[in-house]
């Protein structure tokens, strides 16, 4: 028998705790998240984080859609666990459109680069529209650390939400590559879903190397200022 599922917000500690264990990145996004915590039979086994989307500095995206009506979900962190990661999933949408009723859009990106298909998508419904645009990937030459293109700067700092921080330079980092990113859409309500549905294509298949299938951070370029549909507590 399975042990009792349940799904709550959680805080930014668990959260964090959740993506340093169980996730490839290692790391939380920074910026405002919806983090959904799930626990088994009381044991608190990872973390579903949801970010306002980076997607860069345009107000509408994929040919039609205010991008503030949308949410990403930026890392699925969890250990060994018995429910299937399509309910968790499904219940975790649940929660953030109850305190985030602006979002009918989830968009999810399954890393090509980590070789997986996004069969957690596919097992959820979400409607699968190609591959993302590649994005340059980094190497910190001191750390070995591999970075995303938002994650450094030719000066050093980057604003993001209004905040300047620091970050590696364009000189401590080489680049190791271009990675793609499958690109699924969830509709949340009857209007969105005919416009994605125009985007549809068939799923991908599973790649024979894959062992887990998460998504990894997705940064975009930038954002304009906004009056946010998404709410999150820090």
């Amino acid at each position: 028998m399975k042990p009792v599922l349940r799904l709550d917000f959680c805080s930014h500690e668990a959260a964090r705790l959740a993506c340093r264990r169980w996730h490839y990145s290692k790391k939380i996004p920074v910026g405002k998240l919806g983090k959904v915590g799930a626990w088994e039979g009381g044991r608190f086994i990872g973390a579903i984080i949801f970010g306002d989307g980076l997607l860069g500095p345009k107000r509408v995206v994929y040919g039609g859609v205010d991008k503030f009506k949308v949410a990403e979900i930026v890392r699925i962190a969890l250990r060994d666990h018995k429910h299937e990661v399509s309910r968790m999933i499904a219940i975790a949408i649940m929660l953030l459109r109850k305190r985030c009723p602006g979002i009918e859009l989830i968009v999810a990106f399954a890393d090509q680069g980590e070789n997986h298909h996004g069969g957690i998508y596919q097992a959820s419904n979400f409607i699968y529209t190609g591959m993302s645009e590649p994005g340059r990937m980094f190497k910190h030459k001191f750390t070995g650390r591999i970075l995303h293109n938002r994650a450094v700067s030719a000066n050093g700092r980057r604003s993001h939400f209004g905040k300047v921080r620091k970050v590696p330079r364009h000189d401590e980092c080489e680049i190791v590559g271009r990675t793609r990113k499958h690109r699924y859409l969830l509709p949340l309500t009857s209007k969105m879903r005919m416009f994605v549905e125009k985007l549809r294509k068939p799923y991908p298949k599973r790649a024979t190397s894959e062992t887990s299938d998460t998504p990894g951070v997705h940064p975009g370029k930038g954002r304009a200022a906004r009056t946010v549909a998404l709410q999150f507590p820090n």
